[in-house]
Parts: structure tokens; sequence; C-alpha cells
């Protein structure tokens, strides 16, 4: 066997490790994965201070025999940054914190929907995809699970399906606690603002919209969602907040303002546009508005000067591929973004870095 042509041996054993770390990259998930359905960062948590190898083994009720299995699973969690080790104790750090059960801004559901096995499957039929001619365009995952989509064959797994909600809903909290903070009264962004829709695509949560009818009283607030995704959330209405059940491709309720968190991310271009349209139209036919109107966007921004350490682009880059792999949006670039809000009719819009990866994109009519 001969290296490649002008390559020495040790010329090629250089990129060897570079080749094994990315031949391993899904032991760092997986690791995580099983730490958090062992639940070790709630035993700790519950423990209320550093736990031994021993006792931590005790709580969860694993043999002994185990330990030199678990003790090289915990040497790895704390390689990836999720636990401290200290006179052979662990203690938690924040990102083992955003994996508790109870935060409510937490990442765990998150995590277990992206490590479930329905949603590694579309990667192991990616070339063959790549090859094979469609009548009609479907994601990996579909070509994977018989033409379905992942909504539905959410919808027949009560597991699964739990666990994309709260994961939405958890997802949500962070940002629209993260925008309140970041974006106050005093901000501006609110600021006139008497009305908003905030648009939700089938998530069935309207977190975001809970959320700041009680931090901004004064602005009547309303979750627009499918008719079967509001239906029940009534009991959680508030003297500034209603559900508002309909199809956001034929109307929106007309208000001030319009908020799309998450939803254009999931959408093929030509359904952004058309959305944007129809809440272009929706913030021109309010009546006795406050402010010049306009629509925000909560999405993400590839490439933006805000956000384009090594770690936030790779990041973005491999939920652009989710994005491919599972469903049939994208994580778009500045440019993207201003070529969809100019065919919408759109030409002044603002982005502004609210919180880890999420932007505010604001867009004035």
């Amino acid at each position: 066997m001969q290296a490649a042509a002008g390559s020495s041996a040790l010329e090629l054993a250089e990129h060897q490790p570079t080749v094994w770390a990315h031949t391993n990259g899904y032991i760092s998930t997986m690791t995580v994965q099983c730490a958090v359905q062992l639940e070790i960062p709630d035993v700790i948590h519950n423990h209320c201070r550093p736990m031994t190898l021993h006792q931590l083994i005790s709580a969860l009720q694993i043999s002994p025999a185990k330990a030199p299995f678990m003790s090289r699973l915990m040497r790895v969690l704390v390689h990836l940054g999720y636990f401290v080790e200290h006179n052979d104790s662990y203690w938690l750090t924040p990102l083992s914190r955003f994996l508790l059960k109870d935060n409510p801004f937490g990442g765990r559901s998150m995590l277990l929907l992206g490590s479930h096995p329905i949603m590694l499957e579309p990667w192991c039929h990616m070339s063959t995809w790549f090859r094979t001619n469609h009548e009609q365009q479907q994601a990996p995952f579909a070509f994977a699970n018989g033409g379905r989509k992942l909504y539905e064959v959410a919808a027949g797994d009560p597991w699964l399906s739990r666990l994309y909600h709260d994961g939405l809903a958890r997802d949500s909290s962070l940002f629209a606690a993260s925008l309140v903070a970041k974006c106050g009264p005093t901000s501006g962004v609110f600021e006139g603002l008497k009305s908003l829709v905030d648009v939700g695509r089938n998530s069935g949560t309207g977190t975001t919209g809970q959320v700041l009818a009680a931090a901004f009283p004064d602005i009547d607030i309303t979750v627009f969602d499918l008719p079967h995704a509001v239906a029940g959330l009534e009991a959680a209405a508030q003297p500034n907040l209603r559900y508002v059940g309909g199809d956001m491709f034929k109307e929106i309720p007309p208000a001030d303002a319009v908020l799309l968190m998450r939803v254009l991310i999931e959408l093929e271009d030509e359904a952004c546009v058309e959305l944007l349209k129809q809440c272009k139209k929706a913030v021109s036919n309010r009546v006795g508005g406050g402010g010049a109107g306009k629509v925000m966007i909560a999405d993400h921004v590839l490439g933006h000067e805000s956000c384009d350490d090594q770690v936030s682009e790779g990041t973005l880059l491999f939920t652009d591929m989710v994005m491919m792999a599972c469903l049939e949006g994208s994580i778009r670039t500045e440019p993207q973004w201003s070529q969809l809000f100019s065919q919408a009719g759109f030409s002044n819009y603002t982005i502004t870095l609210v919180c880890g990866l999420w932007f505010l994109i604001q867009l004035e009519l």
C-alpha cells in the first residue's frame, strides 16, 4: 500500500488525530445523552454538594461492579466541561445546570430529541438520498421514514411529541426572558406598541406570548397558531393575553407588531416570502395602533459579526445540516435574509444578537 502522492506517512499521520476526532464525534453527544438519561445532573443537584463516585453509583442504583466504567464515563463528562472533579468528588458546572429537569430555560429535551434514533437515522441514508432523483423534493428524514415528515412521526409517538413541544417551550422561554432583559421598555423595541401577535407553527405552547404579556401589561398579546395547537390554552389567558386559532398563510390578526419565533427557520424560501407578506398585511391593516408598526423575527444569522467565533459558526453550520436532514428549512446568512425581505416588500431592517445564537431581526414598514 502506497501513501497518497506527494505525502509521506509522517505527513499523513499529522492529520490522523483530526480524522479520529471527527470519526468519534458522535461519542460526545451520546455520552451527554447517557448522563441525562441516568439523571446524573439532577442527582448531584439534589444532593446539594459534591458527590464521590461511590455516592453517585449508590444514588443511581448502579451495580458496584460498574464502578470502573462509571469512572470512565465521568472522566469524559469532566473533559467535556459538564462536571468538575475535586478531591475525588463531582460537582455541577453551568453546562450540566442547563440540563437539569427543573430548569425552565434548559436544553434537556432538545438534547434527548436531537440524539434520539429517529433523528439520527436520516444520516445513515444521506449519501443514498443525494444520489436518488425524487419526483417530489423531500428531506432525508422523510426519505428514511417512508415519506413521513418529522411532525407526522412525532404525532404518533407521545414521548417524542412531548420532547419536541417541551424543547420548543423551554427554548422560547429562554429567548423571551432574554429579550425582555436586553430589550425592555427603555430599548425602543417595544416602545409605542399597543398590540402584538406571536405567530406559532404548531408549537402548542404560546410560551413567548406568555412571557411578553407578563413583562408588558400595556401591550395586548395574541398567540396565533393552528386551531388544534391553541385548543385548551385558554386557561393560561391573562387580561392582556388571548389565544386565536387560524392559518398564518391565509390571514394573521392585525396588530402593531408581528413576532415570528422560530418559524422561518423551518420553512423554504418561497414559504418565508409568502408568510412575510401576510405579516406585513397584518401590520398594515391595524386600526388605531401605536408606533410605526413592525415585523419581528427571532432566528439565527449565519456568519454575522456579532456571532462569528469558530464555535458559534460551527454550531450554526451543524444546525443548518440538521434542518436539511430532518426538516425543510435552513440557517440563513444576512444576504439571504436580505433577499427574502426584499422579495416580501421590506427595505429596512436591523439585526440584534439577543442571547446565545438567537437574533432579533426587526423589519420596519
